[in-house]
């Protein structure tokens, strides 16, 4: 295990804070069991001045027999004002967005995109095909408001009459200095998002017949850190969570992610946490 941080990062380590922690079960990956080898691997996705503090956000993998099973992805806060622009970038794999060409007018205007080729120009578009776009984005910041410089890479795919997909095309597109993101706001104009949240209606349905729950945090957050290694001095030392400007020592975000977790395997699930696959 190392490190994903360079020796030094401008955020004082007093003030840092977790945002979130969540995971998913990639697609078509079997479930861990007892005894399996793992290994795992961590990269920074970004790290963005915003007006409460520096934020970033850490994507890891757990690897298992030489393919990806889970996504975890965990976000935090170093508290405070920062100016350094130029440390700050993003990089997010878009969701994939499918966009319907209907008439050739259509199919025209993506001609004329210089960010886009079709890989076989032999085999032009015709009016009423569909396309899937699977982007990524690599963004560095100038200020609040603008780009130092942003690269969009990806594939354009159609469907064959058994859903495989197959590539037709590709998007490369690089600008400096810029103020937003127009290959995105393209496909986000006229498609539509597969694979992301839908919220419900009228906030969503109860999953159990009560209609709350309720989780007293322990009073002393030293057993879980015993556990889980995490001795971050917020965590079970009241003078120094208030030398931070903190409340109180605060209880760990894992030991509510666990709870949470706990509840819904056994009360939601019924006791069968295979069937909670996020």
């Amino acid at each position: 295990m190392k490190a994903i941080f360079p020796q030094s990062i401008d955020g004082d380590l007093l003030n840092l804070v977790h945002l979130s922690n969540g995971f998913r079960m990639l697609d078509d990956a079997s479930p861990l069991h007892v005894g399996d080898v793992v290994k795992t691997e961590a990269k920074i996705a970004s790290v963005i001045n915003t007006d409460a503090g520096k934020a970033v956000k850490v994507i890891g993998n757990i690897i298992h027999e030489g393919k990806p099973v889970i996504e975890v992805t965990s976000s935090f806060l170093y508290r405070g004002r920062f100016t350094d622009y130029e440390n700050t970038f993003e990089i997010l794999q878009e969701p994939d967005y499918v966009v319907e060409y209907p008439t050739d007018a259509s199919i025209g205007v993506l001609l004329s995109k210089e960010w886009f080729e079709l890989r076989d120009q032999s085999k032009p578009l015709a009016a009423g095909t569909s396309l899937v776009f699977r982007l990524k984005s690599e963004i560095t910041f100038k200020n609040k408001a603008s780009y130092h410089s942003i690269t969009v890479s990806g594939d354009v795919y159609v469907r064959d009459k058994i859903k495989r997909l197959v590539k037709v095309g590709y998007v490369d597109f690089e600008e400096e200095d810029c103020h937003g993101n127009p290959v995105v706001a393209y496909v986000q104009r006229h498609g539509t998002a597969e694979g992301t949240v839908t919220y419900l209606p009228n906030d969503g349905y109860t999953m159990t017949d009560s209609a709350t729950t309720t989780f007293t945090a322990p009073f002393s957050n030293q057993c879980y850190s015993n556990i889980s290694k995490d001795f971050n001095p917020i965590h079970v030392n009241p003078y120094f969570s208030d030398f931070a400007s903190l409340p109180g020592t605060i209880t760990h975000g894992m030991w509510t992610s666990a709870a949470s977790r706990k509840y819904l395997e056994s009360v939601v699930a019924k006791g069968r946490p295979e069937r909670v696959k996020s």
